[in-house]
């Protein structure tokens, strides 16, 4: 991409902004160390009806909690500071849009690629990279209804709970397929569509 891209939404020069997203785990040698050794150590110290609190527990979760902090994934997205909007490059797409742990959904990243090789409806603006038509796609998801309120519980748990009770709805984006990456008009929209509990089911 050039030094400078304009928002497509017409706001101006969008910037680079980094962002942490403690809701996907990303390889850290560290914080997976210290992921690992909470969660086993938490899982080691739960004496089941005792209502004294193991200090165990207590350090597992000391270094769980970093552990999760440093193995979330960090990715650098395009941002607009006026309409919110955000672009995702390609190496963010592969990151962030991935399917479930278990593996019962639909790679995101791989499906929204398809979608954007066989629609034929053009998106009302223009890619800022080649400054072709981007195509509109409608994205169908299942997801969760709540936001995850405890982020102690691990992510496979939160992936079970979230396969057995889950809304279903669709995001509609732009994108451009030769220069691969995604529009979307609200920072909202790319935020529950990569979030690990929001599936496209597989048919």
């Amino acid at each position: 991409m050039s030094a400078e891209i304009q928002c497509p939404a017409g706001c101006g020069p969008m910037d680079y902004k980094t962002n942490r997203n403690l809701k996907i785990r990303a390889f850290d040698p560290l914080g997976t160390v210290f992921y690992l050794a909470g969660l086993i150590l938490i899982a080691n110290s739960i004496e089941v009806g005792s209502g004294e609190t193991n200090p165990g527990v207590i350090i597992g979760a000391l270094l769980f909690i970093p552990g999760v902090y440093l193995s979330s994934l960090v990715t650098t997205d395009l941002s607009c500071n006026t309409c919110t909007g955000v672009i995702l490059e390609s190496k963010s797409i592969d990151q962030k849009l991935k399917g479930d742990l278990l593996g019962l959904s639909e790679n995101k990243a791989e499906y929204i690629r398809t979608a954007l090789s066989s629609s034929t409806e053009d998106s009302e603006h223009d890619c800022p990279d080649c400054e072709k038509k981007m195509i509109h796609i409608s994205v169908p998801l299942e997801g969760e209804v709540r936001h995850r309120s405890n982020h102690l519980v691990p992510d496979i748990v939160d992936d079970i709970q979230n396969l057995t009770a889950t809304v279903s709805r669709t995001i509609d984006l732009d994108g451009c397929k030769e220069c691969d990456l995604l529009w979307f008009d609200k920072a909202k929209k790319e935020e529950v569509l990569s979030k690990d509990g929001t599936i496209i089911r597989k048919t």
